[in-house]
């Protein structure tokens, strides 16, 4: 009976390395972190109740309705203006929450441009993309995130670099509070290894969002380690410190 008990264990511990591990000798597939990530932020993110791109045709659309909200935008000297039933907020002045490329933050004023508008009208909350149009260089893998509050008129911004134009909530634990996920683009280095980390934050009571953190832990991520491109799997690692095990 002690032998059985040891082999199904021994078959327990292989076949969950295979899942994760792309040093398994019996398998000639290395994982693909990039997907087991997309695949579990698909399972949790909020689905939002209408997505609005504001260029149509080639032109810019400043002026649109919503739902039963009138928005508006216009860009600044430096920054934009966007108006949302009335109430103005301006990014010329702003930063974002989180590091955006290394580990400084970055100023939201470098965007000149309102490109989609996200309403999640079950959980009262407009979430803006904006990026710096027409773009050059590096600036062109730049967007930064509002995410406005609509019943407390709170704000929150938070920066992209290389790391996608999407826009997205989730609901990652049970509080039923939506959550963002923040991404950080620590570089490339001589051998074109990119590394991305991404950090978990919740909203408040006050309607702002802020690192989420428990009484055991004071911030929640995880990083993605891979080649320019995903050319070379063998590359590929992952490492986590989340609120339940990503990959097992």
């Amino acid at each position: 009976m002690k032998s059985v008990i040891k082999i199904i264990l021994v078959l327990s511990i292989f076949f969950g390395y295979m899942s994760c591990s792309n040093k398994d000798k019996q398998s000639l597939k290395q994982i693909d972190y990039s997907e087991i990530i997309e695949d579990y932020l698909e399972s949790k993110v909020i689905k939002p109740t209408i997505v609005f791109g504001t260029r149509i045709d080639h032109t810019y659309r400043y002026e649109f309705q919503l739902l039963e909200h009138k928005l508006s935008w216009k860009p600044l000297k430096k920054g934009i203006e966007i108006t949302i039933d009335g109430y103005k907020i301006s990014t010329s002045d702003k930063v974002t929450l989180n590091p955006v490329w290394g580990s400084g933050r970055d100023s939201v004023k470098f965007s000149n441009t309102l490109s989609e508008v996200h309403i999640f009208e079950e959980d009262s909350l407009i979430g803006f993309i904006t990026t710096n149009a027409p773009c050059s260089g590096l600036g062109c893998g730049v967007n930064y995130q509002i995410i406005y509050d609509l019943k407390t008129k709170k704000e929150s911004y938070f920066g992209k670099f290389r790391t996608g134009f999407e826009f997205n909530l989730y609901h990652f634990n049970t509080d039923n509070r939506p959550d963002y996920l923040s991404t950080t683009f620590r570089g490339r280095n001589e051998q074109s290894i990119d590394t991305t980390k991404y950090v978990m934050y919740s909203q408040t009571d006050k309607g702002y969002f802020e690192q989420f953190k428990s009484n055991e832990q004071d911030k929640f991520w995880f990083t993605h380690i891979y080649s320019e491109f995903h050319q070379d799997l063998n590359n590929e690692k992952f490492k986590e410190s989340w609120i339940e095990r990503i990959c097992d």
